[in-house]
């Protein structure tokens, strides 16, 4: 007798296995979403990072570099958090305009591009230097003018699951000229 009702069906169990398996897809397959479009923001506020620090030594000193020698406009090292009081002949000023414009075309931001600027630590080594990062990373040591940057910024991803905010280093040099 109790092996006739193991054998028992009732209605309805498929539906009820069906609809577990779908439940735990759509909670996979969302999470994939999530984890995806976290790596699209993050590539993109980086590749605007980097294209800040790598335009921000365009503004080297031509006429250093027209007596054969390399400086950015800055005359000393400095080190600077944010895109506030600039002057507008510095290659900080460069670097914040090429940051912000190229922030407004990124996702995810959980502030406006300037408060995602204010956040940014600058390094201008116009002869070149070491860059120290953050958080264990290694440094990084340069002959030439050099610019770096490290970002905390405050983002959300496309399903809205919290708030992060990843480490992201950039950093930049002029090619030596050879003699």
């Amino acid at each position: 007798m109790m092996h006739l009702v193991l054998r028992q069906k009732n209605d309805g169990q498929a539906l009820v296995f069906v609809t577990l398996v779908l439940a735990f897809l759509i909670i996979l397959l969302l999470t994939c979403i999530e984890v995806g479009g976290r790596y699209l923001e993050l590539a993109e506020i980086e590749d605007a990072l980097n294209q800040a620090t790598r335009s921000s030594l365009q503004t080297f000193d031509y006429a250093a570099f027209a007596r054969g020698g390399q400086v950015l406009r800055e005359t000393s090292a400095t080190s600077a958090v944010g895109c506030a009081a600039l002057d507008h002949t510095s290659a900080r000023s460069y670097a914040c305009t090429v940051l912000l414009t190229n922030l407004m075309g990124v996702r995810g931001l959980e502030e406006t591009n300037e408060q995602t600027a204010a956040r940014v630590q600058w390094t201008f080594l116009p002869q070149g230097g070491t860059c120290s990062f953050p958080n264990g990373r290694p440094p990084v040591t340069f002959a030439t003018p050099a610019v770096c940057a490290t970002l905390q910024p405050r983002m959300t991803g496309l399903l809205g699951w919290g708030i992060w905010t990843p480490q992201i280093d950039a950093a930049d040099t002029l090619d030596p000229i050879d003699s």
